[in-house]
């Protein structure tokens, strides 16, 4: 093979390449985008549709990606409005979440911000609803703005209130003289959104021991709390306390990032009178005016970052009348001086507690903690519930962070949220992503997806891509590994983070809040539509069929919140135990699937047959997660479950006491004496085994075999990078199954659980056609799984079709060197080279900040017709390959593999790479809102690297 040589000098210098380089604006052929991959050869099963695969063909609206629409500073207009629904519409996104945000900054062409709830501000409310409709698309709307939700108007015990403390070391016999002024600024919390007008009030003083191991009720000084200084003598000159003064703060947190209107502090979620007043200034100023639209499907509350909030006006009462024992001895003893997202502050001084009295305070804290979780479910969960009920809307929330259970918060929701996160992961001075060692999905999806799999529900909405790290250089195959692992963790519905209302005549980039820079103005958004269509079907399969789960997953919620108290879900800063949120990971990548459960549930489960069963959801395993600490009624349960035939595990730890304060030494025992019973009447049933080590697949493979688990999916070689979820529906197993690494790919053969008479298909969710099975062996399989590739394997009774032709797993042929490069700029330069080698754009300082369209040509003298296949190596980008200015099609993640035309005598080939925008906005150090997000990026990867080859 011949290259022709291109007038433009050859080099072979990366360096050189780009420093004699010039600037023309001639142009190459420009490749229109081909929406899918080319299937040409395969022809599709000719029987009649069932009702499942035509819902797979032709998906609803209620199934297409939504997005979170900052509607950026409330700086709205009509025209503006309709014109990005248009955008979205015909990107292929089915619904939007209208969500008022702070204006994030930038050139705000002096628009004015509306105000939340004014005459103005529903206007424009109307006018997106009417255009949702009028596209068929769907509209959810945030309760209020930002998070957690509050106002400007709210006043006194409506507003948000955190009981802390401050703490003093004193000599007995000592006369103590001290400004209450500094023991408020001392107990301030430090959290990150602060309300200036904040409130406080000295609520306690009191001395406590020093050190204490055997409980002792502090001493409540006498003095008048209402003086600016107080003075006392402390008792007992040869002893030594610690001093507590108990400061109550109220409106103490702002609404972070509240849109005008709907900023200020935040709402006492405890206060059930407070929701409701705060819930219907809202109904009653909207929904009256929005009558004869279609109106909402959902109203949304984003997560609970209350900063540590514990406290309203009747706390005290409301712990006796739950706990049946008076909590205000305690409260020294388990408050703390409160930081960042309820974090505790270390360093203060507290008593030092040991023995009993360390038993004993830490029994209190669990019953402070699940007090509150009590009251805010109480009265601010039902109440919102039923407020969206009431008004014929669906609730979703995102129900969790300290303040909630993290599994039962979720029962109650119609539309429960959890959250997926795309990371940064840096390699040298290059921006990266490894889905396998650190994956998307957050450790609360697992919770949400579960509740809503044992109250029967099929949306499990996700926030998803949620971007803080990667903004402006998230690329497609990102964005789809990310979506493949949210529904690996059992979500069915996606929700972007999300779409930047931004007029087209604000400068480059526009205004961004946060996401993926979801928007025309992102060098790949045409080829959004490709993610769309594919996610689509997912979700629209995952939805309306059932999700398959055959254990059941206990997490040590009560120890932890007994030693540590809950953690700051999605993010805790402590794992207890460290490997908690890798054990199902572990379960599926073994092919079985899992459901968290709770203590609540297990109560009220039924045991029969050898199954654990809480409604449609049966569990044959039962893990439990280093638990030591039960309610004795969850140990019976677990007794009767095992009794009637069903398999315990415990993993690394077994329960033996009770949790809480009240007859503690009487439940300890019960506890104890239920499960050595039971260990010794069903020693067969009942296994204990050692907690897993770094390789948590190898783990549960071993587990499998040692407790005679079977495997619906029995995968020869399970690896970290491989996982899969099954659902059932209509006599059809369904596998979605997963290649989360961007790098490798992996070959695997399985067995599957499947009705005898039963098929294997492909149903291929980009272009909504499927196929036999390529090589199937009854229900064994050869899978193989490209990188970042993902498969729906169907067992299904239909007959007839023809099979799927196997991509090819090796190139081997010939290499393709020597190319002319054309480069178009976002910024409108165009550049032209010769090429002798591929590289990586970012790798060089001359190249690294291009963004925009990448042409590689290349003119063959020999026909290409007997070459099959073109594989394009390593991309960063988008690409699209023509031969002769004839298609090939687009590839938008894992393997840039492109089958040739048969007796093609082409000779001019041309593959365009589409590439991310971030690299350009790093450069540009003049570009205010650009800089804010990609001043601590590393440099993103560009480009084809190959190798390039014929075969």
């Amino acid at each position: 093979m011949k290259i022709k040589e291109n007038p433009a000098s050859t080099l072979c210098s990366r360096r050189r390449f780009i420093k004699s380089g010039m600037l023309l604006t001639a142009s190459l052929p420009v490749v229109q985008a081909y929406p899918f991959a080319n299937h040409n050869e395969i022809i599709p099963a000719s029987t009649t549709d069932d009702a499942l695969f035509a819902l797979f063909r032709q998906p609803p609206a209620t199934a297409k990606p939504f997005v979170r629409w900052w509607w950026n500073g409330n700086k709205l207009t009509a025209a503006e409005i309709l014109r990005e629904l248009d955008v979205m519409h015909e990107a292929g996104i089915g619904g939007v979440e209208i969500n008022p945000i702070a204006f994030p900054g930038g050139d705000d062409l002096a628009i004015p911000s509306l105000t939340w709830l004014s005459d103005e501000w529903i206007e424009m409310v109307k006018v997106a609803l009417k255009g949702a409709e009028a596209r068929g698309m769907i509209c959810d709307i945030i309760v209020g703005s930002g998070w957690p939700f509050g106002a400007e108007i709210l006043e006194g015990d409506d507003r948000s209130q955190l009981m802390t403390l401050a703490s003093r070391k004193i000599v007995g016999g000592e006369t103590v003289e001290i400004e209450v002024d500094e023991l408020i600024a001392e107990a301030k919390p430090q959290i990150g959104w602060p309300y200036e007008g904040m409130q406080s009030e000295l609520w306690g003083l009191c001395l406590a021991p020093e050190q204490m191991d055997r409980f002792v009720a502090p001493q409540w000084l006498d003095v008048d709390l209402s003086q600016r200084t107080l003075r006392f003598t402390a008792p007992s000159k040869a002893a030594i306390y610690i001093m507590y003064a108990m400061v109550k703060f109220t409106g103490f947190q702002a609404v972070i990032n509240g849109a005008p209107g709907a900023a200020g502090p935040v709402l006492n979620h405890y206060n059930a009178q407070a929701t409701q007043k705060f819930l219907h200034r809202m109904s009653d100023t909207l929904f009256p005016k929005l009558k004869g639209l279609k109106g909402f499907r959902a109203m949304f509350c984003d997560s609970m970052e209350l900063e540590g909030a514990n406290w309203c006006s009747d706390y005290v009462e409301e712990f006796q009348r739950r706990r049946g024992y008076d909590v205000k001895p305690y409260l020294p003893y388990i408050l703390y001086k409160v930081g960042h997202m309820g974090h505790i502050v270390q360093g203060t001084e507290i008593t030092q507690l040991s023995g009993d009295a360390k038993d004993e305070v830490a029994r209190v804290r669990y019953d402070f903690f699940i007090t509150c979780m009590e009251i805010i479910r109480d009265r601010f969960l039902v109440t919102y519930t039923q407020w969206c009920n009431r008004h014929g809307f669906k609730s979703r929330m995102q129900p969790y962070g300290n303040e909630f259970h993290p599994l039962e918060a979720s029962l109650d929701i119609d539309i429960p949220e959890c959250e997926t996160w795309m990371w940064r992961d840096t390699i040298a001075d290059r921006s990266t992503r490894n889905f396998v060692t650190h994956p998307a999905y957050t450790n609360i999806n697992k919770y949400v997806a579960s509740a809503a799999r044992l109250t029967g529900k099929k949306i499990v909405s996700c926030e998803e891509s949620t971007n803080t790290d990667l903004v402006f250089n998230a690329t497609l195959e990102q964005l789809k590994v990310t979506g493949d692992q949210s529904n690996l963790s059992g979500v069915t519905h996606s929700i972007l983070h999300g779409y930047n209302y931004s007029p087209l005549a604000v400068p480059f980039p526009g205004w961004i809040r946060y996401g993926m820079f979801l928007n025309e103005r992102n060098p790949w958004w045409s080829y959004f539509k490709h993610w769309a269509t594919y996610k689509t079907r997912i979700s629209a399969l995952l939805q309306e069929t059932e999700p398959f789960a055959d254990i059941a997953v206990l997490h040590p919620l009560a120890d932890m919140w007994t030693q540590h108290g809950p953690q700051r879900d999605p993010f805790p800063s402590l794992l207890y135990p460290s490997y908690q949120y890798k054990v199902w990971e572990g379960i599926h990548k073994n092919g079985n699937s899992c459901d968290y459960t709770c203590e609540s549930i297990i109560q009220q489960s039924k045991s029969m047959n050898g199954y654990l069963i809480y409604g449609k959801r049966k569990y044959h395993t039962l893990l439990l997660l280093e638990v030591e600490t039960l309610q004795p009624e969850t140990a019976k349960a677990l007794a009767t479950f095992v009794a009637r035939g069903g398999k315990l595990i415990f993993v690394g730890k077994e329960p033996y006491q009770a949790p809480g304060l009240k007859d503690y030494k009487k439940r300890n025992r019960q506890v104890a004496s239920i499960i050595t019973a039971m260990k010794k009447a069903y020693a067969e049933r009942v296994f204990i085994i050692e907690a897993p080590g770094d390789d948590i697949v190898m783990w549960f493979a071993d587990v499998q075999r040692r407790c005679n688990i079977k495997p619906y999916m029995q995968i020869d070689r399970p690896n970290a990078a491989v996982s899969q979820v099954r659902h059932r529906a209509q006599g059809k197993d369904i596998y979605f199954v997963c290649n989360t690494s961007v790098d490798e790919p992996f070959r695997l053969k399985a067995s599957f659980m499947a009705e005898t008479d039963s098929i294997a298909w492909l149903w291929d969710a980009e272009t909504g056609e499927r196929f036999r099975y390529p090589d199937a062996q009854g229900h064994t399989l050869t899978i193989d799984l490209p990188p970042a590739s993902s498969q729906l394997i169907v067992f299904d009774k239909q007959s007839g079709g023809a099979a799927a032709p196997a991509q090819p797993s090796e190139s081997t042929g010939i290499e393709l060197q020597d190319w002319m490069l054309r480069m178009e700029h976002l910024n409108g330069t165009t550049q032209v080279h010769n090429v002798s080698a591929l590289f990586d754009l970012a790798a060089d300082d001359a190249t690294r900040s291009f963004a925009g369209q990448l042409y590689y040509e290349k003119e063959l003298d020999i026909s290409a017709s007997p070459y099959r296949w073109l594989d394009l190596g390593k991309v960063h980008g988008v690409s699209e390959a023509t031969l002769d200015g004839v298609s090939l099609g687009c590839r938008w993640y894992g393997r840039h593999l492109y089958r040739m035309p048969e007796n093609s005598e082409g000779k001019t080939l041309q593959i365009k790479i589409t590439t991310t925008a971030g690299n350009y906005l790093k450069a540009s150090t003049g570009n205010v809102v650009g800089q804010r997000w990609t001043n601590r990026q590393a440099w993103a990867s560009v480009g084809m690297l190959g190798p390039v080859k014929l075969f």
